[in-house]
């Protein structure tokens, strides 16, 4: 890269491959949009497609248009405006010369108003199976020559660590790891960068994160739809690979790992890579997989059994609910269990971490009655949000329990959010890679879970059945109470009028030498399906 003049202005050439899918049309584009209308795009930045399909701007911002957020009063010139900075290119994702054209259409762009000194960034909303050949093409023919180029890339970033190997000697061998953005859209939000200046800013926090006062760690993904966008990737690699190998490995490294020596980026990436070095590797008696069945009581045509759809094999074992225990191997975290649940068909749609505080300590006779927990809950969806779940005294004159939360808001409780590529976007035109992982990391992930994910691969073990629109296996809340997790009425369980089958109390009665705390009501029977669970 040649030395930066001063007194030059600066091309940003933002190229999506794989313009035509899903990806690109319904986040990439509807998050440039929102940028340049705010006017958060770097002056000088040109948009270009890349495509084997033909495409044409005048009818591909109409494919567009409905997943991105218009003012029909205040926008139309500034949209129309838009589209005038993008640049549409066909050409096959192995062939070289398809590769140079694309390079003659960023550099006629970039020479104007003499803008010499050119950044070029790659965003692959692509199959895999094309991988290998895009970015060794790119390396060869697209690399700027007077600025920066970064790669960025989606997952899945291969399905085990023996896939991972030649995926990740491709990117290498081609782009630095400074030119290298692994993307994750939980990252981008509030509540996950928030972690940081909650945990280390904060004493109440920073000093109790540890196996001195935790209990447990549940890491919750749950959507209520069924599988359907997206159902032949789905279930191909299945719900661990779709959302634990990367989102979820991701918030637990924020909520456990070390505060990083420095403030500097690579310092953030070495204390996360430190972190997944110290999570022992999974094996089956760590995991409870399932697989959502007809609850025989909806209308609706697509909330049926998984292997009802009519675009799922009919003998397909792909679990759609998995829940993994894994264990810290270090000083911090010993003893510790992290419990990872993820399941689609479920009850709600909630994306949440629960940090559960060891129980109040209390008279030795009485111990075993006592079950108060703090909770320290980040709720990143269907909104976002922080609170601490307490106990407090009731009103009135005896000493009754009842429950409390120290709240904030983070945002409108009512509004709820599509996974934000935005501010993900910004990071890596400005270079700042502390929000994406390296391929290290992504290394030691599938060190932790491939074991697991070879022997449901090759054994095809039977998912334990749910109703579509449940909890999930009862099994797992079992496994998940044997390992530590106290689940909660209040929040967690519902009234239901099947079978009795397990019973929860919500309060419990604390009593001492001299005065006693009384439950603000009596013990509550909750009715469960016998293979449900929050």
């Amino acid at each position: 890269m040649q030395p930066i003049d001063p007194n030059l202005e600066t091309a940003h050439s933002f190229v999506v491959l794989g313009a035509s899918g899903r990806l690109a049309t319904q986040k990439v584009f509807p998050a440039l949009w929102a940028l340049y209308r705010d006017n958060r795009l770097p002056q000088g930045t040109r948009i270009f497609t890349y495509s084997r399909t033909k495409l044409h701007t005048r009818t591909y911002r109409l494919t567009c248009a409905p997943y991105m957020d218009l003012d029909p009063e205040r926008d139309p010139q500034k949209f129309n405006s838009f589209w005038l900075t993008v640049h549409c290119v066909q050409g096959q994702y192995d062939s070289p010369e398809d590769y140079a054209a694309l390079t003659e259409a960023m550099v006629l762009q970039e020479s104007k108003h003499n803008q010499i000194y050119a950044n070029r960034i790659f965003y692959l909303a692509l199959p895999p199976v094309v991988f290998d050949q895009v970015t060794l093409n790119l390396s060869r023919k697209c690399k700027s020559s007077t600025g920066c180029t970064r790669i960025v890339v989606e997952k899945p970033f291969a399905r085990n660590d023996l896939t991972f190997r030649p995926y990740q000697t491709a990117l290498c061998q081609t782009f630095k790891e400074s030119q290298i953005y692994m993307i994750d859209h939980f990252l981008s939000k509030q509540i996950t960068q928030n972690v940081f200046g909650l945990r280390f800013a904060n004493h109440l926090w920073s000093e109790t994160l540890n196996n001195s006062h935790v209990a447990a760690v549940m890491i919750t993904v749950k959507c209520e739809k069924p599988v359907k966008a997206r159902a032949e990737y789905f279930n191909f690699f299945g719900i661990i690979r779709d959302v634990m190998t990367n989102h979820m490995m991701q918030l637990l490294a924020l909520v456990a790992m070390d505060k990083p020596y420095s403030n500097t980026i690579d310092d953030l990436r070495n204390e996360r890579l430190n972190l997944f070095k110290e999570v022992t590797t999974a094996n089956m008696g760590d995991v409870v997989i399932g697989q959502y069945r007809n609850n025989r009581m909806e209308s609706d045509p697509d909330k049926v059994g998984y292997t009802e759809h009519s675009y799922i094999p009919r003998d397909s074992a792909t679990p759609t609910f998995a829940m993994v225990v894994l264990h810290i191997n270090n000083r911090r975290w010993s003893g510790v269990p992290f419990i990872l649940r993820a399941g689609k068909a479920m009850n709600d749609t909630k994306t949440e971490v629960r940090i559960q505080y060891k129980s109040v300590g209390c008279d030795e006779g009485n111990s075993k009655d006592l079950d108060i927990r703090n909770e320290l809950v980040l709720r990143l969806s269907p909104f976002e949000e922080i609170f601490m779940r307490l106990r407090l005294k009731q009103p009135g004159e005896e000493l009754c329990l009842k429950e409390a939360a120290l709240n904030l808001r983070v945002d409108d409780r009512n509004t709820k959010y599509m996974p934000n590529y935005n501010s993900l976007i910004l990071d890596i035109l400005k270079g700042n890679q502390s929000m994406f992982m390296r391929t290290d990391e992504q290394c030691e992930i599938w060190r932790i879970f491939s074991p697991i994910l070879q022997r449901i691969d090759t054994d095809r073990p039977k998912p334990l059945p749910y109703d579509f629109g449940s909890r999930g296996p009862l099994l797992a809340y079992r496994k998940a109470e044997r390992v530590g997790f106290v689940f909660f009425t209040s929040d967690e369980w519902r009234e239901n009028k099947e079978t009795l089958d397990y019973t929860v109390k919500s309060s419990r009665i604390l009593s001492g030498p001299h005065h006693a705390l009384k439950p603000d009501r009596e013990p509550t029977v909750v009715k469960l399906r016998s293979t449900e669970i929050q």
